[in-house]
């Protein structure tokens, strides 16, 4: 190719990508009335700990479906029903082994989880994935409950701890936890921006975790997620109290539909250790996991 023709020809593409690096893009949750999406999220943990010369460690692999209907909306505002589909655990270590599934069909075991498959709860969720209001959590407590086969005394120590994990302020957290990723203002590629939320393990962690913009290709915007995690404080587990003193890490990536900001794929790689305290003893804890989303659009409401 002749240079003349070739310099024109550079300086053009040149343009381009400078002006597509300049352009601003809103990424917000933009979730149309009439439709569903179901968000699948998985948790993979290892959990090695060390107290009094006695190390114990524990795997734990915890998923949750659920489905998004959204159903009305006020301004930017949205109204969401969401109903779970499936919730299963499996955990191993420190002496017990644990498996439970929404989805188990053997009856004769017994299985609270089953209780939860089509329990549903009502949300409104802001622009920037902030959860507004939650409604009909103590209700579906109630309705997962009366589908467990137990006589009354049972049943409500099978409700009290239930309560305990299935509760506005726990599931508000848990939620933010995954969704509250998008900037309060548009963004250029390669323009970064912060989110403060709070993770619900066992125990309360507090993020702050940054966001980078840094592409743009066929209508998906991809993410880089780089953030700290702190747990400083106290906290109950099996009538005990438990000083925290951890710290870590949240790093990885994810991909959203920026035509409705749907969370497509979410990759994290989560880190904390540090010091725990009960009852006198002094532990050492470290924990290290990977934190997965992916979400679709579906066709039709209800349960498969």
């Amino acid at each position: 190719m002749n240079i003349f023709k070739l310099l024109p020809f550079l300086a053009l593409v040149l343009l381009g990508f400078r002006a597509d690096a300049q352009k601003s893009y809103v990424l917000k949750q933009d979730f149309p009335i009439g439709k569903n999406y179901d968000f699948t999220l998985i948790s993979d943990q290892i959990i090695n700990q060390q107290m009094a010369g006695k190390k114990l460690s524990l795997s734990q692999n915890i998923g949750t479906e659920y489905r998004f209907d959204i159903r009305n909306g006020e301004g930017s505002e949205k109204y969401i029903e969401v109903t779970y589909k499936r919730i299963f655990m499996k955990s191993k270590g420190m002496g017990n082994q644990m498996e439970m599934d929404s989805d188990d069909p053997d009856t004769t075991k017994e299985n609270s989880f089953r209780g939860i498959k089509g329990a549903t709860f009502n949300m409104v969720m802001l622009p920037d994935g902030a959860i507004k209001s939650l409604t009909g959590i103590e209700q579906m407590v109630t309705n997962m409950v009366s589908k467990m086969k137990a006589d009354s005394t049972k049943a409500a120590n099978i409700k009290a701890s239930l309560s305990q994990q299935f509760n506005s302020e726990g599931m508000k957290h848990t939620l933010e936890s995954s969704l509250k990723i998008y900037p309060d203002h548009p963004v250029k590629i390669g323009e970064s921006w912060t989110v403060d939320t709070k993770m619900q393990l066992n125990m309360p962690v507090e993020t702050i975790t940054k966001y980078t913009l840094t592409a743009v290709r066929d209508d998906i915007a991809y993410l880089n997620i780089n953030g700290s995690l702190l747990s400083k404080g106290s906290f109950q587990s099996m009538g005990n109290k438990i000083d925290t003193d951890l710290t870590g890490t949240n790093i990885g990536d994810a991909e959203l539909d920026l035509k409705t900001g749907l969370i497509l794929k979410s990759h994290l790689r989560i880190e904390l250790s540090g010091k725990m305290q009960t009852g006198g003893e002094h532990i050492d804890f470290e924990l290290q996991g990977i934190n997965k989303i992916v979400g679709k659009e579906t066709v039709a409401s209800g349960l498969k």
